[in-house]
Order: C-alpha cells, then structure tokens, then sequence
C-alpha cells in the first residue's frame, strides 16, 4: 500500500497538469491581495481597515466553491483519470494490487495534493495579504494561533472531503469529461444552495425551519465561511465535523463499492 502510494505521488507531481496546478495556486495567491487592495484603494484608505484583514482573505481562500478551490479538483481529476484511460489500474491488478488498496492510494494521493497545494497557497496569500492588511484588528496573542491551526485543520479536513468526492466521481464516471461536468455542476448546485438559504435565513419565522436552513448553511463546506470567522462551540464542531468526515467517509465507501464492481476494459 505504502509503495503503492509513493509511486501515485510521484506519477501524479511530474504530469505537467501538476505545473499548470502550481501556477495557477501561485497566482491566485498573489494576485487575489491585489485585487482587494485595489477594490479598497479606489473605496477611499480610510475604509481599507476595520472593514477588512488578511485574516479574512486567508479564509476566503479556502472555500471549495470560489477560485483554486474549484479549479483544482478538477484538474487533479484529469491526472487521476489518467490510470484509467492509459491502462495504469489494469497493470496494476495484475501486478497483484487489490482494488480497495487501488482506490485508498488514489483517494489518499488526491488528499495529500489538495491539502498540500491548498495551505501552500493559503500561506502564501496570507504573507502577500499582511503586506497590505493587518491580520487582524486586534493584537496577535498566543490564543489566535492556537485558533489558526485549528480552524486549518478544519480547512484540511474540508479538502479530505473534496478529495473523497473527487476519487469516487473518477471511478464512477465513464470518462474525464464527464468527471469534470459533473463535479462542477455538484460545486456551483451547493454554492447556490449556500446563497439561497443564506438569504431565506434573514426572513423565516419558524424556530424550527431557522435551525435546520442555519444547520444547512453553515454545514455546507463549499460556500460557507464558518471557518475563521467565528468561535468553536459544540454547534460549530458539528457544523464542521458532520459533513466533511461523514462526506469523506461516505465517498470513500461508495468510491469502494463502486471499483470493485467496475469493469476495467
């Protein structure tokens, strides 16, 4: 499995896809703080501070329905697609490669990339940010940073979840094409869920019906901006925990289910 695993990593890092993946994360980073600068710049610089930070953008960075985070599972699903259309998984059942073990090195392969692009270039676009926003309006105590590695743990977490999906879409799908379509109208059907129980939110009257469109809202991991942005009681940890392990664990299953049944021509 391990050996399995290294030999995906690196198949998948020297695909030039992968250096087409770097530079776009490269200049999303850099070119995002930009843009907000100029945004506030031209508002007037009395309004560029208190209305926003480098924390923000840092945040805003990771949400799996804008910019890198939209872009990137498709391209990695191009890469990953690749074992099929070239007749790498075959060669690998036949080198006596079990297809659990097979699927695991995939899913494990696109985690380890998303997650690594996506923090590098997180980081990078907060060391860009802090150029031109504080990180936050209040002093850097010990307590924020015990804060930012946790809500990035979250965001790890979130990407675990886009990488299930992504793993189990390429071995549902017959082709790249349809992997792409499909992942990409799943991304923007949730963003627009997102805006629209965010707006029905500020109008219901129904305890009730408020609870379940705020449970939906914030658990809703491609547009929500829980993460970073407020503190973690026991509501926040199952806003976060529920859909990104559960979703994780219920691709990764079907992603399963689904490759041992699949026919390799």
């Amino acid at each position: 499995m391990l050996n399995l695993l290294k030999t995906d990593l690196k198949r998948v890092c020297k695909d030039k896809l992968f250096l087409v993946l770097c530079i776009i994360a490269g200049v999303f980073a850099l070119i995002t703080p930009l843009l907000y600068k100029g945004l506030f710049s031209l508002m007037g610089e009395e309004d560029l501070f208190g209305m926003f930070s480098a924390k923000d953008l840092f945040f805003r960075f990771f949400i799996p329905g804008d910019n890198l985070g939209l872009i990137m599972p498709v391209l990695v699903g191009i890469v990953l697609c690749k074992d099929f259309s070239q007749g790498t998984v075959r060669n690998k059942i036949i080198c006596g490669k079990s297809r659990v073990s097979i699927f695991l090195s995939m899913f494990l392969t696109c985690t380890i990339v998303m997650c690594g692009v996506m923090l590098a270039s997180g980081l990078l676009t907060l060391l860009f940010s802090l150029m031109f926003f504080e990180y936050q309006p209040t002093p850097f105590t010990a307590k924020d940073f015990g804060y930012l590695l946790l809500s990035i743990g979250f965001e790890m977490l979130v990407y675990c979840m886009v990488a299930a999906l992504t793993s189990f879409l390429c071995v549902f799908m017959k082709n790249v094409g349809l992997t792409i379509v499909v992942y990409v109208a799943l991304a923007f059907l949730m963003t627009i869920v997102g805006a629209v129980t965010m707006v029905a939110i500020e109008f219901v009257e129904n305890k009730a019906a408020y609870e379940l469109l705020t449970f939906l809202n914030n658990a809703n991991v491609f547009s929500s901006t829980l993460i970073g942005s407020v503190s973690y009681g026991w509501r926040e940890w199952l806003y976060i925990l529920v859909p990104t392990l559960g979703g994780a664990a219920l691709f990764v299953g079907l992603g399963i289910l689904v490759f041992k049944k699949k026919d390799l021509k």
